[in-house]
């Protein structure tokens, strides 16, 4: 399986950190993220290796019936099929937890979901040890690899601007809010054609 990843970098200082910032400070972020995605980015083709995507599923909030051909209808192979916000949620997690493994070696059991308590607002759906993994720590440049990074995803059967834009706000705030000042976050938004963004935060 492949996905296409866009990569997009976003250093702590350009995110509103003061009481005197508001909403339109962070609208103007999210604006910038979403215009870097639509001019390309840094791109990145990502094989999948098919057989990690049983145990990844493992950990979304929803079991998947039939995994290998709703992924392939999710991700625009056959079309036509209509997904609900948990399954379309679910097969997101799947990707993004399978990109990590693929990419950076993240071991499924080091994945604590936290999905079911992110509603709260106030958590991440998940959060991993960077010292852990050579790979993540040279990709994020966390020298001393003491770090976490915290992982929030979000996936659409098809891209919709101003919902990507309103997501990316409340995510931003609440993975700030565990990430500022020294820690790292991984925003990750999975679309139905394939495309998958990425967005680093660094402290």
């Amino acid at each position: 399986m492949k996905v296409k990843i866009t990569w997009i970098y976003i250093p702590s200082d350009l995110l509103p950190h003061d009481e005197k910032d508001d909403d339109k400070d962070m609208e103007v972020v999210a604006d910038g993220i979403l215009e870097e995605f639509e001019k390309g980015g840094e791109k990145e083709e990502l094989t999948i290796d098919e057989k990690t995507l049983i145990p990844a599923s493992i950990l979304s909030s929803r079991i998947i019936e039939d995994l290998p051909s709703n992924l392939s209808y999710f991700l625009g192979r056959w079309g036509g099929k209509y997904f609900s916000g948990d399954v379309s949620g679910a097969l997101g997690e799947i990707i993004v937890y399978a990109v990590l493994e693929e990419k950076f070696g993240v071991k499924f059991l080091d994945i604590l979901p936290l999905r079911e308590v992110k509603f709260m607002g106030m958590l991440t759906d998940t959060f991993i040890h960077i010292g852990k993994y050579e790979k993540l720590k040279k990709f994020v440049g966390d020298k001393e690899g003491k770090a976490l990074l915290f992982v929030n995803i979000r996936s659409s059967v098809n891209f919709d601007k101003g919902t990507t834009r309103k997501n990316l706000m409340k995510d931003l705030t609440t993975s700030e809010n565990l990430r500022y000042p020294d820690n790292y976050s991984l925003l990750s938004y999975v679309f139905g054609d394939g495309n998958v963004m990425m967005v680093v935060i660094k402290p």
